[in-house]
């Protein structure tokens, strides 16, 4: 659904202040890949309302903050609790300017509208390319890992890895910089606890982001299990890069992986509930193809 003139009118008071300009000088920058150069930041949102397809996308952008979407939000509804996750802010964004434009009935039906959208939007988020990479890349990761099979020449040369592993007797790490030592210190770490790991392959456990140096992060989460019972969890993040050599395929080249033991460990573990790849998972998401 293209961006409606009561959304148009909701982005130039959200963004055309002297503190939120530079943010949408940034956004056209990042939008046409540099190719158009503007410092007017009339034009410039002349320019994302255009090229954008509907208002999610546009606000899901990495450039428009929770941080900026709450600081709007409060401003304007300071007396209105709202969580703090960024899909709310959002979607409390675009409903505020929908009620200060429209009649009662009106809002009705385009809140409706607006779920209509919120929900597509949400759907073909899993379908985009960097997830499928993301989901294929940890089904094959995994399954060749559990099995023993996994091998130098499947791994950059120059790996690296940072392990954490908290165990009800402390924390150990530990730090890497060669395929050979990374596969030994992923292995000997299965081995010693006898573990097996379940990724969790929907979109909740395992999403890809594109990092600043051009890596496909997979971010990934799972349960760990031993033959008779689950017994904790893990958290990934995985830095691919295409290998010339070896017929462009994405491989492995950095490694963070934290295991952690667990006396209740839940039946499916999600990203949101990762205390690691916060960070990780506010990096952008391309839509388009990764080649």
């Amino acid at each position: 659904m293209p961006i409606s003139e009561t959304q148009k009118a909701g982005l130039r008071d959200l963004l055309l202040n002297e503190k939120n300009s530079p943010v949408l000088l940034q956004l056209v920058n990042s939008t046409t890949k540099n190719v158009w150069k503007t410092e007017d930041p009339e034009e410039a949102l002349r320019l994302l309302t255009a090229h954008i397809p509907d208002i999610y996308t546009l606000l899901y952008k990495r450039a428009i903050t929770r941080e900026l979407l709450f600081s709007y939000w409060h401003t304007r509804q300071p007396n209105v609790a709202t969580d703090f996750t960024k899909a709310d802010l959002v979607a409390k964004v675009i409903q505020y300017w929908e009620q200060e434009k429209g009649t009662e009935s009106n809002i009705t039906s385009r809140g409706q509208a607006a779920v209509s959208v919120y929900a597509t939007y949400k759907l073909n988020d899993e379908n985009y390319p960097i997830h499928a990479i993301a989901r294929k890349f940890g089904e094959w990761f995994f399954e060749r890992f559990n099995s023993d099979s996994l091998s130098l020449v499947d791994l950059w040369t120059d790996a690296a890895l940072h392990l954490t592993i908290v165990a009800s007797d402390g924390i150990n790490e530990l730090e890497c910089a060669t395929a050979a030592e990374v596969l030994s210190a992923l292995t000997s770490a299965k081995k010693q606890f006898g573990f097996h790991f379940n990724p969790n392959l929907t979109h909740a456990g395992i999403q890809g982001r594109m990092d600043a140096y051009g890596q496909v992060m997979v971010l990934c989460c799972g349960t760990l299990h031993t033959p008779k019972s689950c017994v904790g969890v893990f958290e990934c993040a995985f830095g691919l890069l295409r290998d010339p050599y070896a017929d462009n395929n994405w491989k492995p080249k950095k490694f963070k992986c934290l295991l952690k033991s667990e006396l209740q460990p839940p039946g499916l573990y999600t990203l949101c509930s990762s205390k690691t790849l916060q960070a990780a998972l506010e990096l952008p998401v391309p839509t388009d193809d990764l080649d």
